[in-house]
């Protein structure tokens, strides 16, 4: 017990398992005004004789600076945000079950309705789950990501989804520790997987908490296609 215990821990350790400045108004032509004083120096006197010169248009106002943009309105807290991603769901394994082989289960089946972070207590068991202790079974999951090595794995923890915790804020009965064969290993993979051994219920408690319920003994593993 005290190993599995060590190898519970060990797994959720290594898995801790997002201007523009407004121009100032422009001033009017110099040359408008240069003009103007030049018509007034050679303005006719009086006692010459000189044909009517008609007055000269006043120059264009200056054109008015545009108006600065009206600023965006800060965003709202109450702004709708996308939605969390899903869980992943697992895909049925509807291959007819053959006389010999293990019987095809789903986590539904090992549903104890444990919320996050309780003691498991026997009286959780469902007649489902104690028809199934001790006998071979085939259930598909997720590989936990914590391990120590990725090419050799021996034993891990398997998830019901790709959004389950293992540890502290995970639901026990959500996963299961997954014993392989003597001798034998698989590589970590993110793709669904289908084990296969025998279902036995040995919970793992830590600081009084159970982090899981199941194991899978001489069990094997392969990558669902």
């Amino acid at each position: 017990m005290k190993t599995r215990v060590a190898f519970a821990i060990g797994l959720a350790c290594l898995f801790a398992a997002g201007c523009g400045v407004q121009s100032s108004a422009s001033h009017a032509p110099t040359d408008v005004a240069v003009a103007a004083a030049a018509q007034v120096e050679d303005a006719p006197t009086p006692t010459e004789q000189s044909p009517s010169v008609e007055p000269a248009e006043p120059a264009a106002a200056p054109a008015e600076a545009p108006a600065p943009a009206a600023a965006a309105p800060p965003a709202s807290d109450d702004a709708p945000k996308p939605p969390a991603p899903k869980a992943q769901r697992l895909p049925a394994d509807r291959r007819p079950r053959r006389p010999g082989e293990a019987e095809k289960i789903t986590f539904e089946d090992l549903n104890l309705g444990m919320q996050a972070d309780v003691a498991y207590r026997p009286f959780m068991l469902t007649d489902r789950v104690k028809e199934l202790e001790g006998q071979r079974v085939s259930i598909l999951g997720y590989m936990h990501e914590g391990q120590l090595s990725t090419n050799s794995v021996k034993k891990f923890v398997l998830l019901k989804n790709t959004q389950c915790k293992f540890g502290p804020g995970g639901q026990a009965d959500h996963l299961g520790m997954i014993y392989l064969k003597e001798g034998t290993a698989a590589k970590l993979t993110n793709q669904v997987v289908k084990v296969e051994g025998k279902l036995k219920i040995e919970p793992v408690n830590v600081d009084g908490i159970t982090w899981s319920v199941y194991d899978v003994e001489d069990a094997t593993v392969e990558v669902v296609k």
